[in-house]
């Protein structure tokens, strides 16, 4: 395990191609990440992994009221047949967590993504959320850390990005996903809309099959646009570190609106069109998706999926009244 800075914490989120069709295997890797903080609680309240740096000895005073890592949440959205497990504590022990449950996740749910490219990623694809392998995201992200004269940006900066780091060394291991990394992990820092669209085929992939949405904007080339022709047996595995905390907002439509109306009003919210077509919410990057249910609950509908990369400049209220 590579040492990074303890007093830091850190959340990851895990997102997994999979819901009620590997429900039991969920659940078992759900129960087994849980024993596994609880290992790690009991290591550390032994005494093996104590801080005792003076510079970290305020923050680690208030570290030892809280777990230094738990699961905090696990959700499984069946429509989009993805699952999602949330951990946060202290770096080294998030990524120890996070990176054995997804090895066991590659090891032991079966989802051939070695057709990704193709488009044809199963008869369901219209109603998948995009994706482009079975561990489609993890994010990292400093929640707080020790303060330096520079404000603690250098550490703030070094607990996410080591972890994501170190996330994506371990499962690059399995030879099962190819990963690739963004935000701070990423020596460009570049965003996570653009390695999903220069390296993974994302915007080709599930329900994200508008020739608008797949990035091919500002003059961007073919070869721009293309994945990577070398996929792995479970496909692409994007890691980073955002350099902001980000926002999922979700605008589920009613069965009156069509897929032409979805299409825009996800355009109206779309910060990329401030400066080219004059409207727009700043930071936020919004995509029209198909969202399934069964006929009792109404039948399929569409839901503008957006990611608020700054909620302080374009927030909740904002989008909702973009779209009044």
């Amino acid at each position: 395990m590579t040492m990074m800075t303890p007093a830091a914490v850190v959340a990851c989120n895990i997102y997994i191609t999979a819901a009620s069709s590997h429900s039991s295997t969920l659940l078992s890797l759900l129960r087994r990440a849980q024993d596994h903080c609880q290992q790690l609680r009991h290591q550390q309240n032994n005494g093996h992994n104590k801080d005792t740096t003076a510079r970290n000895d305020a923050f680690a005073g208030n570290q030892r009221i809280m777990a230094p890592v738990a699961i905090i949440h696990a959700y499984a959205d069946i429509p989009y047949d993805r699952s999602s497990f949330h951990l946060a504590g202290r770096p080294d022990f998030v990524s120890d967590v996070a990176s054995r449950l997804i090895c066991n996740a590659l090891n032991e749910i079966d989802l051939d993504c070695s057709h990704i490219n193709d488009n044809k990623s199963g008869e369901n694809k219209e109603s998948r959320h995009p994706f482009v392998g079975l561990v489609d995201h993890v994010s990292v992200m400093a929640m707080a850390y020790p303060t330096n004269d520079n404000g603690g940006s250098k550490d703030k900066c070094e607990a996410a990005s080591n972890a994501a780091h170190e996330i994506g060394n371990r499962i690059s291991k399995t030879n099962l996903v190819n990963v690739h990394y963004y935000g701070m992990a990423c020596p460009n820092n570049t965003p996570l809309a653009t390695v999903r669209r220069e390296k993974t085929s994302f915007f080709k992939s599930g329900g994200a099959v508008d020739k608008e949405q797949m990035g091919q904007y500002k003059g961007a080339s073919p070869k721009e646009t293309s994945a990577s022709p070398n996929v792995a047996l479970k496909g692409d595995t994007t890691i980073g570190a955002p350099v902001n905390f980000a926002e999922n907002f979700n605008i589920r439509l009613t069965s009156k609106v069509n897929f032409d109306q979805a299409k825009t009003l996800t355009q109206f919210l779309r910060g990329r069109n401030i400066e080219t077509r004059g409207y727009g919410v700043a930071g936020v990057e919004a995509l029209t998706l198909p969202y399934a249910r069964g006929p009792s609950e109404g039948g399929k509908v569409y839901e503008v999926a957006c990611n608020l990369l700054d909620p302080k400049e374009g927030s909740v209220a904002m989008v909702r009244a973009q779209l009044e």
